[in-house]
């Protein structure tokens, strides 16, 4: 995975989780939060396609 790529997977989990800190709404916090989980899975395991799937 690029440098580049691993850098805008940490931005992206980041701002979900500033959402997620944001909402009043549970649902969307976990939601959010889900997200934010997805995208930090995707640079521990290297392969966007086995984390995300068709959203890779």
């Amino acid at each position: 995975m690029a440098k580049n790529d691993i850098e805008y997977f940490e931005r992206r989990a980041r701002q979900e989780r500033e959402r997620a800190g944001k909402c009043d709404d549970s649902s969307a916090r976990r939601a959010h939060e889900e997200m934010a989980d997805r995208y930090t899975a995707k640079i521990a395991v290297r392969d966007p396609q086995a984390v995300l799937g068709d959203f890779a």
